[in-house]
């Protein structure tokens, strides 16, 4: 340790001693930052914020000071007072201020004075930690606040300076899985287990990357990996049972599943996985067992639900009425209560009714998948053919492997009509989604449309369009 260093140890000693003996002492600012600094990394912020006070009190121009107090400020989240508070303290070429204050703007949506200041930032003349500094603390800022787009150039930044940064890479991986482009979260992700093959979180974090973007395969292969790290974690277990049923292995899955239910039988998860495992079987009678043992174990809270679906999948429908008329009111303004009223009136061909019902399902549930698709098939059904393309549209954006999606959006386009949207839509589909619907129009001329190009598939089909062929030989 040099001369002029402070030793924290023995600041610290003798610190504890004069508050132990109820004495006071004099320190000057650096002292005080230091204890201060100690007390906040072993979560003590309490005694953080009294030596803040402290300090203040005995130094009430030290800018070192005033700026823990601001940083604590934000820490807090008082935005506000932490945006007057900063004001009073000079800025001096410092960019701790700054980036405070960019901080509080954001946080406070003054975004365009906030970019101002960034703007300003970049203009100055800065060393390579003080451009390293600003691009993390940017990047992070924004991840905070959810805008993610505007994360990931900061942080990728960044990367040409330290590209080991694992805080960095997490929240890179984490920015791109928000704005669902899978394969750089992947990569991020992979940087990682690069850094740290080890790593249990990372390849349980790659595992749920990998089933989102629909590559269950490697999924289980992830948790795999994850498990030989830390054998039987339920939680990996459970995500490697769900990868495992969507990628059509549902005996294998409901094997995992029921025996993490004999480590956690109050997980509620496990029998929801449980009857989707059944379901893909079509074992009804064993959907309804778990229901039982659900039942036993949580209450009957939501019960008639689950059993009236059953119902349904069995078609059922006047044992799965019955049940719906007995829900209690408690349970009626719920998600699952407007899905099941909504597959009832379908049922019933009642597609007014179905279709109020699955609103008021996605109001409960914005982007839900399956409420988009059931609202897509709801509005063919009454000739919303505008309406089911825009469904179709945000269920391809959010999943652009969901089962059939592309083909039902061009069946609407093809009756719609309108050739720049139908043409938007045909870019989607591949060559042999093309040749599938010229199939579809004309079964006799299969062998012909085998061995023609995308070129000539797609002026068939525009023909096709034009005379509204396909919905005349084929329901959606």
């Amino acid at each position: 340790m040099e001369d002029d260093e402070l030793d924290i140890s023995e600041l610290l000693n003798k610190y504890e001693q004069m508050r132990a003996h109820g004495k006071k002492m004099y320190l000057d600012a650096d002292e005080f930052s230091m204890l201060i600094e100690y007390y906040f990394s072993i979560g003590d912020l309490e005694e953080a914020d009294n030596l803040t006070k402290e300090g203040l009190a005995m130094h009430p121009g030290s800018q070192q000071l005033m700026l823990i107090k601001a940083k604590e400020l934000v820490d807090g989240q008082y935005f506000q007072e932490a945006l007057n508070y900063i004001d009073s303290i000079s800025d001096d070429g410092d960019i701790d201020i700054p980036l405070l204050k960019i901080e509080c703007l954001i946080h406070l949506d003054m975004k365009d004075e906030a970019e101002a200041i960034i703007d300003d930032l970049f203009e100055r003349e800065l060393t390579v930690d003080q451009l390293y500094t600003i691009d993390i603390e940017i990047g992070f800022i924004y991840n905070d606040v959810d805008e993610y787009d505007k994360a990931v150039p900061y942080l990728e930044d960044s990367l040409k300076i330290d590209s080991n940064n694992t805080e960095v890479l997490n929240d890179l991986s984490y920015a791109y899985e928000m704005l669902s482009n899978f394969p750089k979260a992947i990569e991020f992700n992979n940087h990682l287990l690069d850094i740290d093959p080890y790593s249990f979180e990372s390849w349980v974090n790659l595992g749920k990357l990998y089933s989102m973007s629909g590559e269950y395969g490697k999924a289980v292969d992830a948790f795999d990996f994850a498990l030989t790290i830390n054998e039987g974690d339920v939680n990996a277990l459970k995500l490697k049972a769900l990868a495992m049923c969507l990628n059509g292995n549902a005996e294998d899955a409901i094997l995992i599943f029921e025996e993490c239910l004999k480590e956690t039988p109050d997980d509620m998860s496990l029998y929801d996985s449980l009857l989707v495992s059944y379901e893909a079987l079509k074992e009804y009678d064993q959907m309804f067992k778990v229901i039982n043992m659900k039942e036993a174990h949580l209450g009957s809270k939501g019960i008639l639900m689950k059993r009236a679906w059953v119902y349904i999948l069995e078609k059922q429908i006047e044992k799965a009425k019955e049940l719906f008329d007995q829900i209690p009111e408690s349970e009626r303004e719920t998600y699952d209560y407007y899905c099941l009223e909504g597959e009832l009136a379908i049922h019933e061909e009642n597609y007014i009714d179905a279709e109020k019902a699955y609103m008021k399902a996605a109001l409960l549930s914005e982007d839900n998948e399956n409420v988009l698709n059931r609202l897509s098939i709801i509005c063919v059904s009454l000739g919303k053919l505008e309406e089911a393309a825009d469904y179709l549209e945000q269920l391809f954006k959010l999943d652009p492997n969901f089962p059939d999606v592309k083909n039902r959006l061009a069946f609407v386009r093809f009756e719609i009509g309108n050739k720049e949207a139908f043409d938007k839509t045909m870019e989607m589909l591949s060559d042999d989604d093309l040749r599938n619907m010229l199939e579809l129009i004309d079964p006799e001329s299969k062998d012909k449309i085998a061995i023609l190009n995308r070129e000539s598939l797609l002026i068939r089909l525009d023909e096709a369009r034009e005379n509204r062929l396909l919905f005349k030989n084929n329901k959606y």
